[in-house]
């Protein structure tokens, strides 16, 4: 699947999202506002600090994707350049759920940590 197709359809394989990316941080919001732990993933074909792709997934529904083959990701950026960007909001994918900005800013403040302790690149 390419990547474009899977923006599009808003899911990926299993197979992608364990053979393909690394876990690089794990939040656990306030059970009383969000019920799931959430997985940040750095996508590991990508080796250039100016074009990171993370890919971030509920743990439920990772576990959920081993009978089923498909993870519906709960958001996805990139960076370009300095720049953090949502490439798939979690609003879009997942409606239903009380995503407060808490949490988009929990998703944010893990990648800045990474780039800036994997790349030395505060964006």
């Amino acid at each position: 699947m390419l990547h474009s197709e899977a923006k599009t359809k808003g899911q990926r394989s299993i197979h992608s999202i364990m053979g393909n990316t690394s876990v690089i941080d794990t939040i656990e919001p306030e059970r009383s506002r969000f019920s799931d732990t959430i997985e940040v993933r750095r996508m590991l074909s990508r080796s250039h600090k100016e074009s990171q792709h993370f890919i971030v997934t509920l743990l439920s529904d990772v576990n959920r994707a081993q009978g089923t083959e498909v993870v519906k990701p709960f958001a996805e950026l990139a960076i370009r350049g300095d720049k953090l960007r949502f490439t798939l909001k979690p609003q879009k994918q997942y409606p239903d759920l009380c995503v407060n900005d808490d949490i988009l800013h929990m998703i944010e403040r893990s990648v800045a940590a990474f780039m800036q302790g994997c790349f030395h690149k505060t964006i």
